[in-house]
């Protein structure tokens, strides 16, 4: 099995007598060592999720395509931009529903921006974890402590089946968030941009 990182071969010891996972494993930490994060895996030209399951014996070749944490997060952030004004239009279309009794739809949608909402907020931490724009904005801390705690809190709401107090949550407190968010977007893929350009000029 030949294993190529970023378009170059990489040798790896006793490579058949260990498991696929083992590659996947030692790649992700070859690549943490450089600062660096797994994207994408290719078996034999196919992404890896094309298949169901495969045979270790019978791979030929595996890809494996990195990009830098700051990288992932600036693709991420141009699609939470579309996500919130998408929220704005969900929330509209749940309260209509919740207002004409159509409770199930609502709770439908609701269940699903909920699953959107902690994807934004992997982003945020994510941002808190790769980046300096925690230190250089302080208020970005505050903030992804708030979003974490409304977030918690209406999972609770959701848990014990009160729909309405959750949607409420997310209606105003959340949505005042978002909002401060999506105002400082820009500033911060900025920010974000010139730490990814200046650490590829000094390494």
């Amino acid at each position: 099995m030949k294993i190529i990182l970023d378009n170059r071969e990489i040798m790896m010891n006793d490579i058949d007598d260990k498991s696929f996972s083992w590659v996947l494993e030692e790649v992700a930490d070859l690549l943490e060592r450089d600062g660096r994060m797994l994207f994408d895996v290719y078996i034999d030209g196919k992404d890896m999720d094309y298949y169901e399951c495969f045979n270790k014996e019978q791979i030929g070749t595996v890809e494996f395509i990195s990009k830098s944490p700051r990288i992932i997060i600036l693709e991420s952030l141009g699609e939470i931009d579309d996500f919130i004004s998408k929220y704005f239009d969900a929330l509209m279309i749940i309260a209509t529903h919740f207002n004409t009794n159509k409770t199930t739809e609502g709770i439908e949608i609701l269940l699903e921006i909920k699953e959107g909402l902690e994807w934004v907020y992997n982003v945020l931490a994510s941002i808190k974890a790769n980046t300096a724009i925690d230190f250089k904005y302080p208020e970005f801390n505050s903030l992804l402590l708030e979003y974490k705690t409304i977030l918690e809190t209406s999972h609770e709401f959701l848990e014990n089946d009160d729909y309405m107090s959750a949607f409420t949550l997310l209606e105003v407190d959340l949505s005042e968030i978002l909002i401060v968010f999506q105002e400082n977007l820009e500033i911060y893929m900025k920010d974000i941009v010139d730490e990814e350009i200046n650490e590829y000029k000094y390494n």
